[in-house]
C-alpha cells in the first residue's frame, strides 16, 4: 500500500475524512507521525516471524587492535556475524554478554582473530581484541528498519500481505490520542498479524512432504481410481 492508501484506509477506520468540519488528523501533519510510528510498531511485530524480510548483508574487515566494528547501515538487531573460511562454510561467531568477557580473554588480552563479540548501542565489540587487519574477515547479517519517515511509495522491507497492520496499528494510536476504546483495533490488529504469520509460515513450513504421482497418472482417467480421491494431488 501507498502512503497515500494507508492515510485512506486510517481515515476510514476514524470515521474522518480530510474535509470534515474541525478534522483532527492532518495528511501533512499528526497523521504521519501516527504512521512512522506504527510503521515502526509493525516492524517489531514482524521481526521475530519473518527476520530475512529485514536482513541487509555486509562484509566486516578486522583493524590490527581495532576493538570495535560500527555497521555502516543502521540496524534493530544484529542476525548474525560469521567468519569467511576459505573452502569451508562460514563459520559464526558467539554473540556473549559484556559481563561474560573476562572469561574469553585476559585482560587488555588480544589474539590474531576473535572468536566472540558483544554488542552495546551500535557498536560491536570483538573478544579479543584482533591483533592483525584481515580484509573481509567477517559478514553481518544485520536486521534493518524502515526508513524513519514512511514514504509515498510505502513501507520498504514489510511485505505487501502485512501492509494493512499499519493502518490498524495508527488507528490505535488515534484512538488513544482521543482517549476513545483501543479494542476493536486491537482486535483486527491481532486477528491480521495471526493470519499474516500463518501464510507466511505455511511458505516455510517444515511438514513432511511426499512424492506425488506422476503427470499421467494425475491427469488420465482410470477406472482403477477410486472417485473420492484427489486427483489435483
Amino acid at each position: 500500500m501507498t502512503r497515500a492508501e494507508l492515510i485512506i484506509s486510517v481515515r476510514g477506520l476514524c470515521n474522518e475524512i480530510s474535509t470534515d468540519s474541525g478534522a483532527l488528523l492532518s495528511d501533512a501533519g499528526n497523521m504521519l507521525e501516527f504512521l512512522n510510528d506504527a510503521t515502526e510498531g509493525v516492524m517489531l511485530d514482524l521481526i521475530p516471524v519473518m527476520p530475512g524480510q529485514f536482513l541487509v548483508k555486509e562484509n566486516v574487515t578486522l583493524a590490527a587492535g581495532g576493538p570495535t566494528y560500527t555497521p555502516t547501515a543502521k540496524f534493530w538487531q544484529i542476525y548474525k556475524i560469521a567468519k569467511n573460511i576459505t573452502g569451508e562454510y562460514p563459520r559464526e561467531l558467539d554473540p556473549i554478554d559484556p559481563l561474560d568477557e573476562p572469561y574469553y580473554t585476559e585482560v587488555a588480552g588480544t589474539d590474531s582473530e576473535p572468536v566472540a563479540y558483544y554488542v552495546l548501542g551500535d557498536v560491536v565489540y570483538w573478544v579479543p581484541i584482533p591483533s592483525s587487519a584481515k580484509a573481509n574477515y567477517a559478514a553481518a547479517w544485520l536486521v534493518r528498519p524502515e526508513l524513519a519517515a514512511l514514504p509515498e511509495a510505502g513501507p520498504t522491507y514489510i511485505p505487501a500481505v502485512a501492509h494493512r497492520l499499519i493502518a490498524y496499528k495508527a488507528a490505535i494510536l488515534v484512538a488513544v490520542m482521543l482517549e476513545k476504546d483501543t479494542g476493536p483495533f486491537q482486535q483486527l490488529y491481532e486477528y491480521r498479524l495471526a493470519k499474516v504469520t500463518a501464510v507466511w509460515n505455511a511458505r516455510l513450513q517444515n511438514k513432511p512432504r511426499y512424492v506425488r504421482e506422476a503427470q499421467s497418472e494425475r491427469s488420465i482417467f482410470s477406472a482403477g481410481i477410486p472417485t473420492d480421491r484427489d486427483v489435483d494431488w
